[in-house]
C-alpha cells in the first residue's frame, strides 16, 4: 500500500494492523496461558504444528512471484487495518505459537501478557514501517525479478531456520 500511495498516507492502515495485530495477541496469549494450566501435555504438539506451520510459509514464500499493483481504488483506513490482523488465522497461529513455545515461562499475570502483547504489536508495527518505506525506496530496483526472488529466498531461509530452533529441543530431548 505504501508503495501505491506513499507512506503518509498509508500510517492509518498501519495503525489499524497495529491495534488489531495487539488485540490478537492479547488473546493469544489468554488462550494460551488457559492451554498451558489446563492442558500443558498440549504444548509440545501445539509447537510441531507451529513448526510446520513455518516452512509451509516458508515454501509458499519461496514458490511466489511478486508484482507490483499500478492501481488501487482509495488507500485502506484503521478500520480495514484492524479488520485484517483480527480475522488474520496466519497472525492468530503466529500468537498462539509465540505464547505457548516462546513465551510460556512468561508469568500468566494481566501486566505480563498485557506487556508482551503491545511489545509485540510496536515490533510487528516497526516490522510494518520499515517493510513500507523499504519498499519505497527499492521500488525502481524490485522490479528486478531476481532481486525479488532473492530477497524470496533469504526469507524463507530464516523462516526454516526458525521452525528448526523451534523444534531442536524437542528432537534434543529424546
Amino acid at each position: 500500500m505504501a508503495l501505491t500511495f506513499g507512506y503518509r498516507r498509508s500510517i492509518p492502515y498501519h495503525l489499524g494492523i497495529g491495534s488489531g495485530f495487539f488485540l490478537l495477541m492479547i488473546a493469544s496469549a489468554l488462550v494460551a496461558s488457559a492451554i498451558k494450566t489446563l492442558l500443558p501435555s498440549l504444548i509440545p504438539y501445539l509447537t510441531v504444528l507451529g513448526s510446520l506451520y513455518i516452512v509451509y510459509l516458508a515454501v509458499h514464500m519461496l514458490r511466489s512471484s511478486f508484482s507490483l499493483a499500478s492501481k488501487m481504488p482509495k488507500p485502506l483506513g484503521f478500520g480495514r487495518g484492524m479488520l485484517l490482523q483480527l480475522f488474520n488465522p496466519k497472525a492468530l497461529l503466529m500468537g498462539l505459537t509465540i505464547y505457548s513455545t516462546f513465551l510460556v515461562d512468561v508469568p500468566s499475570t494481566i501486566v505480563w501478557r498485557g506487556g508482551s502483547a503491545l511489545f509485540l504489536a510496536l515490533l510487528m508495527y516497526g516490522s510494518i514501517t520499515l517493510y513500507a518505506l523499504t519498499g519505497a525506496a527499492l521500488l525502481r530496483l524490485l522490479h528486478a525479478k531476481r532481486v525479488g526472488k532473492a530477497i524470496n529466498i533469504a526469507l524463507s531461509l530464516s523462516l526454516v531456520y526458525t521452525a528448526i530452533t523451534l523444534l531442536w529441543p524437542l528432537v534434543a530431548v529424546r
